[in-house]
């Protein structure tokens, strides 16, 4: 078993003021990290991970998720980041250089008639050309 840390880094100099920030954040008991680069194709959504009960290839068990982070790495491609329970989906729009970060698999709440549970997959969509895709995620 591991320790993870993760590092966040926030510098900004403000009409002369140090306005930066720093979180730090440790997670014991780890025994799993899978890391991935990959291109995503124009015109298409592509599922990058999943979660469940069970793992499986490209599966991992929701209870043991405890770091998620996705990147689009791309410098002129933003890209849709389409996070779907058993019933819904969101998106978010990560545009180019941002990564989008989780420490569960909880998604809950409801609106208008939606309900939200789990979260079940993660996919992402390029806005435009094909766009190169980083995630990190931590399991103990």
């Amino acid at each position: 078993m591991a320790t993870f840390t993760s590092q966040i880094y926030e510098i900004l100099s403000l009409n002369g003021d140090d306005v930066g920030s720093s979180v730090v954040n440790t997670i014991t008991n780890v025994n799993y990290v899978d890391n991935r680069i990959l291109s995503v194709p124009s015109g298409s959504v592509t599922t990058l991970f999943s979660f469940d009960s069970v793992p499986g290839a490209g599966t991992f068990v929701t209870s043991s998720v405890k770091y998620v982070r996705v990147t689009n790495n791309s410098t002129t491609t933003p890209i849709q980041l389409i996070i779907s329970s058993s019933t819904e989906a969101m998106s978010y729009l990560i545009t180019t250089g941002s990564s989008y970060m989780m420490s569960s698999t909880q998604m809950t709440g409801s609106t208008s008639g939606l309900s939200f549970d789990s979260i079940k997959s993660v996919k992402v969509e390029p806005s435009g050309s094909s766009a190169s895709i980083e995630y990190y995620i931590v399991t103990t």
